[in-house]
């Protein structure tokens, strides 16, 4: 336990955006990051009886809150299962305010050579920062009074001019009262799609991301009957190579306003899909909030962000040992299902040889069986992509 203590505690002081605190007693919230000896790190131990009370602990140390006027932002619980002396169970919390994608892997690569370090005695090896979160935080603030801010932020007020808030999936579904969880619909795509996917580079001159947008766009699109559809995706923005080793949220959303043409070939509408992403990409730095705030919405019931209700994104699946000096150390994904920021999101993950999907919806907002169906669509519209990639987007046998 001292040397897992002392790894998340390394991590703190290493890194400024762990120790970040926010303060709104003038009513206006604002960041403070104390010194690294001032944040003592969060450690708490169980022992679980077996696997669903493991479950249990799990869950429920993932949605205790944080307390952002004290920090810290990352917690550590440890658990060790019932019968088992020497294997335990190492669950890392952190709050979105504080880390992305991206810093994920930072934390893990750099959690466990901490850890090794302090358990055998050693000098940690970790690369050197020569910034921090903060830097970026000024660099922003200073890019935002600056020229390109504004044509960017010109670019998405054009872009999503008259554009469709939200993709409608029932009625029914729409008047039911706000969940206080999220659903999940599960599916794993047939090796054709799969491969169709794998061979986006050489055939279709794009990327895996481009092409799994483009099948669940022409889903949505064929389920949802609309003619157009608005998707948010997460993109991350480190603007010096100083920043690849920090940690902290350099996540924005960007919204990709996609319209499936029937008529349209597949190698078509996937171009299309394409030009919209790098558009989308080119103009990723401005803030959200600030195109969230130049087109003023109107703001639904829902708990949906304004601007759109469907979000996608995709990520390579995770695969990690590290063989340690006293320990071995196997990394799982582990998925807890907060309440839902949108209606639906597809999170698709990429292994070696397989492609699944995960729906993430709002059982209030989007019936279960209309996510099977979407689900389904998804992975036929791939499917025929890899035999029959200059065929119509819609078919008689894949009507809209």
């Amino acid at each position: 336990m001292p040397a897992l203590r002392g790894a998340a505690q390394a991590l703190i002081a290493r890194h400024d955006a762990l120790r970040t605190c926010v303060d709104d007693e003038s009513g206006v919230p604002e960041g403070r990051v104390p010194p690294p000896d001032a944040v003592p790190v969060d450690v708490t131990s169980h022992m679980a009886a077996g696997e669903e009370e493991l479950e249990d602990l799990l869950r429920t140390a993932a949605l205790r809150p944080f307390d952002l006027g004290e920090g810290p932002l990352l917690r550590l619980t440890v658990i060790r299962p019932a019968g088992e002396r020497n294997q335990y169970v190492v669950l890392l919390v952190l709050h979105h305010m504080a880390v992305d994608g991206w810093s994920g892997a930072i934390l893990r690569r750099e959690f466990w050579e901490l850890y090794d370090a302090f358990a055998s005695g050693r000098e940690p090896r970790l690369p050197e920062l020569t910034a921090g979160y903060s830097d970026y935080a000024a660099w922003q603030r200073s890019w935002l009074d600056g020229e390109e801010a504004a044509e960017q932020l010109a670019y998405w007020c054009e872009h999503l001019a008259r554009a469709p808030e939200t993709v409608s999936f029932g009625g029914e579904a729409a008047a039911a009262p706000e969940p206080r969880s999220t659903e999940v619909v599960e599916f794993a795509l047939p090796p054709a799609a799969v491969q169709a996917v794998r061979d986006a580079g050489p055939v279709f001159g794009t990327t895996a991301f481009v092409v799994l947008l483009a099948g669940f766009a022409a889903a949505l699109s064929q389920v949802a009957e609309t003619a157009e559809c608005v998707v948010a995706t997460p993109v991350t923005d480190r603007p010096t190579a100083a920043l690849e080793g920090v940690v902290g949220s350099f996540d924005n959303t960007v919204l990709l306003r996609i319209a499936p043409r029937p008529a349209a070939r597949m190698k078509e509408f996937i171009e299309h899909v394409r030009t919209v992403a790098l558009h989308a990409f080119v103009n990723k730095e401005i803030p959200f909030q600030h195109v969230v705030r130049a087109l003023a919405p109107a703001r639904g019931g829902g708990v949906a962000p304004p601007l759109c209700n469907v979000a996608f994104s995709i990520e390579e699946a995770i695969d990690e040992h590290w063989n340690l000096h006293l320990a071995e150390v196997v990394t799982h994904p582990w998925v807890f299902l907060p309440p839902p920021r949108f209606d639906l999101t597809l999170m698709a993950e990429l292994a070696q040889d397989t492609i699944t999907g995960r729906l993430y919806l709002n059982p209030a907002r989007v019936p279960r069986p209309t996510a099977e169906r979407l689900a389904q669509a998804t992975a036929d519209i791939l499917t025929r992509l890899s035999t029959q990639p200059g065929s119509p987007l819609r078919t008689e046998e894949n009507p809209a």
